[in-house]
Order: C-alpha cells, then structure tokens, then sequence
C-alpha cells in the first residue's frame, strides 16, 4: 500500500455523532480504509491530504456477520476504520 495516494487509503470520512463529539472534544477523526492498509499508510494519507501532524493511529477491524436471506446465506462486508489522534495545534475542517 506504500505507493497508494491518500485518497486511495482514506476511503472515506466517517460522519455521525459520536465522531463529531470526539472530534470536537479529543481532536480524534474517524476514515474508513482498506483492509490491507497499514498504520503507518493511514499516518502519512492523512498528513499529506490534510497538511496535518497525526499523533496517534488505532485501527479496528469488523468481521463479516452470517447473514441469511431466504435458502441464501452469505456474510456481511469486512470494514476496517482508522481513529487518528492529531496534535493539539491542528484540525480538519469536516462541515
């Protein structure tokens, strides 16, 4: 994932209440990226797309849940989501 540009590894910014809250009170945003996307990807994607100083990268990961629909079973779609601490000097304009 080394030579992938930040829009590759962030796939997308993750927008709900809880995250506005954290961004707000612990300068901590939440991105979605690939699964094979390491921390250190989503360090320099987010330091090169937004010009800021990322402190601190915690991933997660979700696991597809069994699903059923009729005779048809299959599993959800994996996720991966990145939670980046920022220094305290700097910010991400989302609204």
């Amino acid at each position: 994932m080394s030579n992938k540009t930040p829009d590759q590894v962030l796939t997308r910014i993750r927008l709900t209440e809880k995250t506005a809250f954290l961004a707000e009170a612990r300068n901590v945003y939440t991105f979605e990226v690939p699964l094979c996307a390491t921390k250190t990807d989503i360090k320099k994607a987010v330091e090169e797309g937004f010009g800021v100083r990322v402190e601190k990268v915690n991933t997660l990961t979700r696991v597809g849940q069994p699903r059923r629909y009729r005779q048809h079973h299959g599993y959800t779609q994996e996720r991966k989501r990145a939670l980046v601490k920022l220094h305290a000097d700097d910010r991400i304009s989302l609204y």
